[in-house]
Parts: structure tokens; sequence; C-alpha cells
């Protein structure tokens, strides 16, 4: 799926004319005049888009837990694993068309390295997180995020064009490929065999994917400025609302006792929104500078984490829950065709 958001990105680049087959019919003088002051795209009949080319920075966080069996007790949280302030440099295409009055088409593709970043591993005997027999803090340092939607709706117009509301549908992909590094045991008590203190060689592995359909909603506040270089300001807010299909999988690197390189799978299902707001300043020259923030939260429950065993056998236990959060400052620039 995650091919087909790329190929549809690119095919709606390369499906419409250039901006020199879509320019407007040459005005006489004096209309251009006693058009100067207003709204400086208004809606017509041909194919209008923005293309955006943005870089950033995004702060992560996500959690999991497990139980000691598939019924979810003895106990009920068993393990539990917590990636805190991971750092990202994020670079992003976003690309949106006008077909027509009456139809949006939204996508984005935004690609991330991760350079910084906090981890905790617990393990515990006793239900609600007591009688803890394993503590680790670990670094996190290195891999990668990438997120790929694709969206269409109708577009309703108010205010002679400067509002527009667009009701989406469309589909997501999101992935995390996080590592763990540089352990510190600060908690080790029996069964656990841990020495306190600093271990070496710890370079384990978690990936996840979190993809499903959702529904949204954008709104769109379009100001004409009429002085110096600006020709519109655009706000847009937008919203959206995820079905999920989560699963992920390991590879704990220090445990000889799991097969490598896959230690651990899970599966889960679940939902999850976004949400974003951005300002577009429009040159004259149909450049642009855009800025923008969003936010996305996304939680899967009630599923299964399969643990591989380096003599083939496997041990199914239930995941309670995962949950990921994600804030994101971007800026860069637009063209708008």
């Amino acid at each position: 799926m995650q091919y087909l958001i790329m190929v549809s990105f690119l095919f709606l680049l390369a499906a419409f004319p250039a901006p020199s087959a879509l320019s407007d019919t040459i005005e006489p003088a004096s209309q251009a005049k006693a058009n100067e002051y207003e709204y400086p795209h208004p809606p017509s009949d041909r194919f209008e888009s923005t293309f955006e080319v943005t870089a950033g920075y995004r702060k992560d966080s996500i959690e999991w837990n497990i139980a000691g069996n598939l019924m979810g007790t003895d106990p009920n949280i068993l393990s539990e694993l917590n990636w805190n302030n991971i750092d990202i440099f994020l670079l992003g295409l976003t690309y949106r068309a006008n077909i027509g009055k009456h139809v949006y088409f939204r996508s984005h593709l935004d690609y991330g390295i991760v350079f910084d970043g906090d981890n905790q591993d617990s393990d515990y005997n006793g239900d609600n997180r007591t009688d803890e027999f394993s503590r680790s803090l670990n670094g996190v340092d290195g891999n990668n995020v990438w997120d790929g939607s694709i969206g269409i709706g109708p577009r309703f117009l108010f205010s002679e064009s400067a509002i527009a509301v667009c009701p989406l549908i469309g589909y997501a992909i999101f992935e995390q490929d996080y590592n763990i590094i540089d352990g510190n045991q600060v908690v080790s008590a029996p069964p656990s065999t841990m020495p306190i203190g600093p271990f070496g060689g710890l370079d384990s592995r978690y990936q996840t994917r979190w993809t499903g359909p959702w529904l949204g909603i954008d709104l769109l506040l379009s100001i004409p400025i009429t002085q110096r270089s600006l020709s519109a300001v655009v706000v847009r807010l937008t919203g959206e609302y995820h079905r999920i299909d989560f699963d992920a999988e390991a590879n704990w690197n220090l445990r000889s006792d799991f097969s490598h390189p896959v230690s651990f799978t899970q599966e889960a299902e679940g939902s999850g929104f976004t949400a974003g707001a951005s300002i577009l300043w429009e040159l004259k020259n149909r450049l642009g500078v855009h800025a923008g923030i969003s936010f996305k939260e996304m939680t899967a429950k009630d599923g299964v984490d399969r643990t591989y065993f380096a003599d083939g056998s496997t041990a199914d236990t239930r995941l309670n829950e995962v949950r990921w959060r994600a804030l994101a400052l971007e800026a860069g620039f637009a063209y708008v065709f």
C-alpha cells in the first residue's frame, strides 16, 4: 500500500498540464485594474494546485505493554517499554489540488531521521506494575520514520470563495523504526540475573506500522492581500479520524533464547486522530512560504504478541495496548499553479 500512495502522488503531478498550459486568458488593462483587489485565485472549472516542500522537527513517544498470557493475567502487565523524547529531523512533500470547483485532493509524504531519544524497559511479577524485577534505562539513536496519506472529497465554497470546507475520505500509512542502545540496568531482582550498571552490546530494534482508512475535514480561509509582494494568505485547519491495523516486529539482539532477526511480532486493531494547522504566504509570482504544526495520536488494544524462540518454538500472550504520539513543526516553500 505504501507504494500505491507514492505512485498516486507522482501520477497526479504528471497527469495535469504544466502551469503555462493553465494560464488565464489575458485581460484588457482596464479589466485587470478592476480586478486588482479581488481574490487572486477565484474558483474556476480548471485544475489548480499547490505543491509544498518542507523541513522540520518531530518529537515522538511510543509505549506498549504485554500481559503474562492470552487471558491478560499472570500478571496483567508483565513487560512494558516506553520510548520518550524521540527527536526526528523531518522532510515532507505535500500536494493539494482543486479539480474544478467542487473536488479537492490532498496527499503528503514525510520521511524522518531519528537522532536521539530515551527508552525504558521494565518487567513485573505482580499485577498493576508491582513487584518490578527488572528495569533498564537506555538510549535511542539512528533509524527512521515515514508517513504517507492520500485523501479526496467534495469542496464547498462560501463567502465568495474565501472559505472552503472539504470533507475527505482517505488512506494512510505510518511507520517507525526505533532502536535501543547504551544499556543501563537500574533495577535487578530474581528472576533477573543482570548486574546493576551499564552493559554493552545493546542494539535492539522495534519496527511498527499503522495502516488504515480515515475520515477528515479541511477548512481553508483565503485572505487576499493588496500590498507589497503578497497576493494572499491562506490558513488551513485539518482533522482526521483513523481506523488502524497495527503490526510490529522486533529484534532483541542480546536475548540468546530468542530468534533473530525476528524475536517477536505484535498485531492489534485500534483508532486515532490527527490534527493540524498551517499558513501559506502566497507571493504574486505564485511562490509561497509555508509553516505548520501537526499532532497525531494512535492507539491499538487487545492484540497478540508472539515470541519466536531460538529452538523454533513460539509463545503467544496478550498485547494490552500500544500508544503512539507525534508532534511536528514544519516550514518550507510552496508553488501555486
